[in-house]
């Protein structure tokens, strides 16, 4: 019997069918994953450089905050290890410099318009941070040189002041010009994604989805895989930011906008206690122990404080170095915002005494609180952190940095708040700076005899 001729013909123009969309298929698959690849390992590169940026940032401020010590105070340069500080941050900065321009150098996915722009914003920077680090090293000769006396000329410190200025400026810039470059990469990151997703798709609907199902089930796990990246950053962003106020940024609803088109949130509270603890001793110990060892305590510490504001329903608003920050009756307005701060504290100085005992350390804390009237919210478009500004924050600092390690400071607004409640020791007028003579107490515990805990 003989063969169909037309029958063979369509048989093989199917088989090629087949084949040519298997093929395209593949080259798909493995196109995508070139492209994917690069652009990720570009945005890796992009956070990489941001890093380093903002490590020659904190740099920058270390080395000033140091000279600006060997200047007020000449007794420091008595000390070497401040010298020799200085001296190792000069050394990093240096290194860093290296490194970020290292790092700047290899953009294999940037075209060569972006490179050029990069590369001049770099050149523009690069003189005021070789003046930067000469003026410095000139800082520790002279301050070795003169010590125990005040620093015989302003020229250096002068020049340094000036350079720190057009760093931190051009550092900005680079930073800023980075992240819209990360941002733009992202989003040709999805447009890649979206558009490879639709030929696949286009050719699945043709082959037959038992071709394919492998190629479906990468799709789905490259969705899983955004789902959980996007629950992820969700919830860091609520671990920074308050839940009504994250969410009111989600939803673009700023309360306000600035004469700029800066984003601002600000609330006004009548009723708040503000809470400010600062370990006694930390920058000593900074000198004695490794900085990881050093961290690594900070963190202990930190997050056992950070356990019990969240028991007792506290808004923590941030740590500074070795300083912890809380604030009770916002964002949510509540009546026992003063006792609830005041137990916290009462439970910091145990669980402070719990980790001396847990460790062998001797930490202790000094704990000042404050009541009134405060604003809080988001301000500006980059980093968002929530804050609080007012006199009530300021006087809750005062009561920190004047009280006695081991003790709670409070001011007669908190202790007319808790004084049916708790008990007090009357520490009398106290001058504290920038506010004159002020009536103090020190909070002793709780009243058992009255308060219900």
């Amino acid at each position: 019997m003989s063969e169909n001729p037309i029958l063979n013909t369509s048989t093989r123009s199917l088989t090629i069918f087949y084949t040519v969309s298997l093929a395209l298929v593949a080259c798909l698959s493995v196109s995508g994953q070139i492209i994917v690849q690069g652009m990720l390992s570009q945005q890796q590169k992009n956070l990489e450089v941001v890093s380093l940026i903002e490590e020659r940032q904190t740099l920058c401020q270390e080395v000033i905050k140091f000279v600006a010590l060997l200047k007020l105070e000449p007794e420091t340069r008595k000390n070497p290890q401040k010298l020799q500080t200085l001296q190792q941050l000069v050394i990093d900065w240096k290194a860093s410099g290296e490194k970020l321009a290292n790092a700047t150098q290899n953009t294999p996915g940037f075209s060569p318009t972006q490179k050029v722009a990069l590369q001049h914003k770099l050149a523009k920077m690069k003189p005021a941070g070789i003046g930067f680090r000469e003026a410095a090293a000139k800082i520790v000769t002279e301050g070795r040189r003169s010590r125990g006396a005040r620093l015989s000329g302003t020229s250096s410190v002068t020049q340094l002041l000036a350079e720190e200025k057009i760093l931190m400026q051009g550092l900005e810039d680079v930073s800023n010009w980075y992240t819209q470059e990360t941002i733009a990469g992202v989003n040709r990151l999805k447009q890649v994604e979206l558009g490879l997703l639709a030929i696949i798709l286009l050719v699945l609907l043709l082959e037959g989805i038992l071709v394919f199902r492998p190629a479906v089930n990468k799709i789905q796990d490259t969705l899983g895989k955004l789902a959980l990246e996007q629950a992820q950053s969700e919830n860091l962003l609520l671990n920074i930011l308050p839940h009504p106020i994250a969410q009111r940024l989600k939803q673009s609803q700023p309360s306000k906008k600035t004469k700029t088109n800066n984003v601002m949130i600000a609330d006004g509270y009548n009723d708040a206690t503000v809470m400010f603890a600062d370990i006694v001793g930390f920058t000593n110990l900074s000198s004695r122990i490794p900085p990881e060892q050093l961290v690594n305590l900070l963190n202990q510490i930190f997050s056992r404080f950070d356990l019990i504001a969240e028991s007792h329903q506290l808004e923590k608003i941030k740590t500074i170095g070795d300083a912890y920050m809380v604030v009770g009756g916002l964002p949510n307005p509540r009546t026992d915002h003063a006792a609830a701060i005041a137990t916290m504290a009462i439970d910091m100085l145990d669980a402070i005494a719990q980790f001396n005992l847990d460790t062998g350390e001797e930490f202790q804390i000094r704990i000042g609180i404050n009541s009134g009237a405060v604003v809080a919210g988001v301000i500006g478009v980059k980093k968002f952190t929530y804050d609080l500004w007012g006199d009530t924050v300021n006087i809750a600092s005062r009561m920190e940095s004047h009280g006695i390690p081991g003790k709670i400071h409070v001011s007669e607004a908190t202790y007319e708040l808790l004084k049916d409640n708790f008990l007090f020791e009357e520490r009398g007028l106290t001058s504290i700076k920038g506010k004159g003579e002020m009536q103090t107490y020190w909070l002793k515990g709780a009243n058992t005899s009255t308060l219900l805990i």
